[in-house]
């Protein structure tokens, strides 16, 4: 069987080069696309998700290919994020399961956890996205763009325009943001190719908050 690599999100290679060499936290981290990538570039990364099936990927990835990287069986709303811990925090796709209150809170303890010129990676839907359209039209908001799906037993929550930008306004630099539609491939065998439209930032710790 052909051993196989999923490739890193695309803002992560583009922004690496600015950040610190050190440890890394991938928040949501699914089949771990982006930590190959990271230790090849020498971070000490800790992984976590709460999704058994996305824990296992994360260990056949690291036997498979003999990568060195701490995972966590956690939900993020459970998470102890440690004071000026990280020089890299990610969350790519992650925190749209959260309530908007759950996700303010994760992005502040994000914040408080990166070390000084430490960087966050983060993106999600927008209320742009059709998923966003599509609840609106058939469900009550239980808070601020955010809706429960009892079908799929989860949350879905989207971001405003600049939203996500607004949160990093002070004590931060913002190296990269931007609004845009993506691809996605089918997640199971009756979906088909769609579209999302996303908000994602790069962000730099200036500052203590």
């Amino acid at each position: 069987m052909k051993k196989f690599i999923p490739r890193p999100f695309p803002l992560l290679k583009k922004i690496l080069h600015q950040v610190n060499k050190g440890t890394a936290l991938d928040i949501g981290a699914g089949n771990g696309r982006n930590i190959s990538y990271l230790v090849k570039n020498r971070f000490e990364v800790t992984a976590i998700d709460i999704n058994p099936q996305n824990i296992k990927q994360l260990k056949n990835l690291s036997s498979q290919f003999k990568l060195n990287f701490d995972i966590k069986k956690i939900d993020v709303r459970k998470f102890k994020f440690l004071t000026k811990k990280y020089d890299l925090i990610l969350a790519i796709q992650s925190l749209i399961w959260t309530r908007k209150s759950e996700f303010l809170e994760i992005i502040k303890n994000i914040k408080t956890s990166l070390k000084i010129n430490g960087v966050a990676i983060i993106s999600g839907f927008t209320i742009k996205d059709p998923s966003y359209l599509n609840l609106k039209s058939i469900k009550t908001p239980i808070e601020k763009n955010t809706f429960y799906s009892q079908s799929e037993k989860r949350f879905w929550q989207f971001l405003e325009h600049q939203e996500l930008k607004k949160y990093f306004q002070e004590n931060f630099e913002i190296l990269y943001y931007k609004e845009k539609l993506v691809k996605d491939k089918p997640h199971d065998k009756i979906s088909h190719p769609h579209c999302h439209v996303i908000a994602e930032i790069a962000a730099k710790k200036m500052r203590d908050i």
